[in-house]
């Protein structure tokens, strides 16, 4: 049998074509390849496609400090920016730039399917697309997960920026009729810069590289009631400013800096009914501005983040609650979100050396029984944070734990341990419920499905 030929380069030539425009591409070698980008968008987009026609690993190699600014979705299907990742690619940035021009319809900038190594790049203004009506019980669609990216298989970023991408928006939830009730609004989108979701262990790891000013998705308005019919309730912002794993994601981080990212506001609760409607309750501020982590409960993956900065994250204020009809009751508060820094759910996370510093839980909305703000620093449902090799969790607001208890040697200032959460349990509930409906939303989209 003859020996595999060794990998050779080649460069893709520069077309004329837009990344929208027809391509067409000669017969996929057998053999690995080395391609060389020519600092054109409609080449790279060319060049991913070439790369996904071949079974063998590729490599692009982008032109150094070039910004490839993309226009519309080479993928419209998955919303993408460029051809959803297939098979097993490295991109070699040389520092260049893969960027949504801010004017472009909305679209994430990569879907990966495969096993995908981006070093030495920076991906910027993705923006998923916003959830578009409602469920057959009138709650609001949820808007897409991974501004930046989103993942379902292997994913390594090293020496890399993913900067100033956005999730989806929740749809409003539908107003209610004479025969129904007032919908709830969307969920937002979780993920701005990276949502990462798998239904078998896959690992996602990121060194020396910077997570900065994303955004997940805005939430939904409650649907307005009508008679004697109460006003849905807000939708909540979307979880994971910076990264969102959830569900079958092991998460490696190393060297790097989590700063700036927020996780979006709840929504106001829909109006009550003229007659006696209640306001609906406002939707609950977004959770893990820095990073959010969920596994399946009792399935503990086991993150790592070692050696690395997370601050000046910001997560959601509460909606306000909507109005109510005359002589309707009052709406609750939406609650603020928790982990201004870290959302640990159901896992295991173990911080190695490194900092969680200046980050900000969300306040409350306007309405009734409004709850303190807390953890301003890690916020965990049935999670357990290990602080180890100097680990720093510090000068969060109003504090730097939910729970002192599932983060050994996390301390609260006197203030902040002397704010009682009189109905904790709800809040609790609420975040394992928006949760669900994500991993519902993620479980449906996956490739294959």
């Amino acid at each position: 049998m003859p020996q595999r030929t060794r990998s050779r380069r080649r460069s893709v030539a520069a077309t004329a074509v837009t990344a929208l425009g027809a391509l067409t591409l000669a017969a996929p070698p057998a053999h690995a390849a080395d391609i060389n980008v020519p600092c054109d968008p409609a080449a790279l987009v060319q060049a991913v496609a070439a790369a996904n026609a071949t079974d063998a690993p590729d490599t692009l190699s982008l032109t150094p400090n070039c910004v490839y600014a993309l226009t519309a979705p080479a993928d419209t299907a998955w919303n993408a920016g460029l051809p959803t990742i297939r098979g097993k690619l490295t991109i070699n940035g040389n520092h260049s730039t893969i960027a949504r021009v801010q004017t472009a319809p909305q679209f994430r900038i990569i879907s990966n399917w495969g096993d995908l190594t981006l070093n030495e790049v920076t991906i910027a203004g993705g923006h998923a697309p916003d959830g578009v009506g409602a469920n057959s019980y009138g709650d609001g669609n949820s808007g897409g997960a991974g501004g930046g990216i989103q993942n379902w298989g292997p994913l390594t970023i090293t020496n890399s920026v993913i900067t100033g991408n956005s999730a989806g928006a929740g749809a409003p939830g539908a107003d209610a009729t004479a025969t129904a009730s007032a919908g709830r609004g969307g969920l937002g989108g979780f993920g701005g810069g990276i949502a990462s979701y798998s239904s078998t262990p896959v690992a996602l790891t990121i060194t020396n590289s910077s997570i900065s000013n994303n955004t997940t998705g805005a939430s939904g308005r409650g649907g307005n009631g009508t008679g004697t019919k109460p006003g849905g309730r807000g939708g909540s912002g979307g979880f994971g400013g910076g990264i969102d794993v959830t569900s079958g994601t092991i998460l490696r981080i190393t060297g790097s800096s989590i700063t700036g990212n927020i996780a979006a506001d709840g929504a106001q609760g829909g109006s009550g009914g003229a007659t006696r409607g209640g306001g609906g309750d406002g939707g609950s501020g977004g959770t893990g501005a820095g990073v959010f982590i969920a596994t399946r409960e009792g399935q503990p993956l086991n993150p790592v983040i070692t050696g690395t900065t997370i601050t000046g994250n910001r997560a959601g204020r509460g909606g306000d609650a909507g109005v109510a009809g005359a002589g309707g009751y009052a709406g609750w508060a939406g609650f603020g979100g928790g982990g201004g820094g870290l959302g640990v759910f159901y896992d295991t996370l173990t911080l190695d050396g490194g900092t969680v510093s200046d980050n900000a839980a969300g306040e409350p909305g306007a309405g009734s029984s409004r709850l303190p703000a807390s953890g301003g620093g890690i916020y965990t449902l049935r999670g357990h944070v290990t602080l180890v090799n100097g680990a720093v969790v510090s000068g969060n607001r109003p504090d730097n734990c939910e729970s002192v208890a599932d983060v050994p040697g996390c301390v609260n200032d006197l203030r902040a341990a002397g704010v009682q959460r009189t109905d904790e349990t709800t809040v609790r509930d609420r975040r394992a419920d928006d949760l669900a409906v994500a991993e519902q939303a993620a479980s449906s989209a996956m490739p294959g499905k």
